[in-house]
């Protein structure tokens, strides 16, 4: 015998699963969340990943006792903490940086007392510094720009710049001036401003040639 099921029972049905599958989304997304936890004095940084699932490292040179984990206004996905000696990023140490001095400025760019560090893009995570930029004299662009004084920034390259006051920026891998094209830190030797335009991320051309990767493509 065929039971006709009333049109708002049938709502109710669908609203409870809908709230089933958004607490059972939230529940995995909680459980997969990368943490740092102290137990018995060690502390430890809690991860996930498909390979192996839900998994527990002990940080061995983390002192547990001044160990804190610390938040930026940004949107930053890394696990980020401190203590007196060291800065901790998903679970490893930071060499070089300062943890007490170390907060967010905006676009990815980061600093404490004595340096500046991008980690919007990276090969080596250790090796985010940008060298040679004085803290106090960053003035960021738009992302990934940054300048200070005649040296421009492309995330953690630079590039020294006579005519910094009239570089533009046309997206987040090119740029230019009066006088230059730029694709990252490097300036397109020849390029005619006037004329240039971006093609894609990586190429772009101008009256007299077309540029790949900040080269005349031949």
């Amino acid at each position: 015998m065929n039971i006709s099921v009333p049109l708002f029972l049938k709502k109710i049905n669908i609203k409870l699963r809908t709230i089933f599958l958004i607490t059972l989304i939230a529940a995995i997304s909680i459980s997969c969340k990368r943490s740092y936890k102290t137990e018995n004095g060690i502390v430890y940084y809690e991860y996930w990943n498909e390979g192996s699932g839900q998994n527990k490292v002990a940080i061995e040179k983390a002192d547990a006792k001044t160990f804190e984990t610390t938040e930026f206004d940004c949107d930053c996905s890394f696990a980020f903490a401190r203590d007196k000696n060291h800065l901790y990023i998903d679970g490893k140490i930071i060499k070089s940086i300062d943890p007490d001095s170390f907060k967010f400025l905006g676009n990815y760019f980061f600093r404490d007392k004595d340096s500046v560090y991008f980690f919007g893009f990276y090969s080596d995570i250790q090796d985010c510094s940008i060298r040679g930029i004085n803290p106090e004299k960053l003035h960021l662009l738009k992302y990934p720009w940054a300048k200070s004084e005649n040296i421009l920034i492309h995330g953690n390259a630079t590039l020294s710049l006579g005519d910094i006051e009239r570089f533009s920026i046309i997206d987040e891998n090119w740029g230019k001036t009066d006088k230059y094209v730029i694709y990252g830190n490097e300036i397109l030797k020849n390029a005619d401003p006037k004329t240039f335009h971006v093609i894609n991320s990586y190429s772009g051309k101008d009256k007299n040639h077309i540029y790949e990767f900040g080269k005349i493509k031949k």
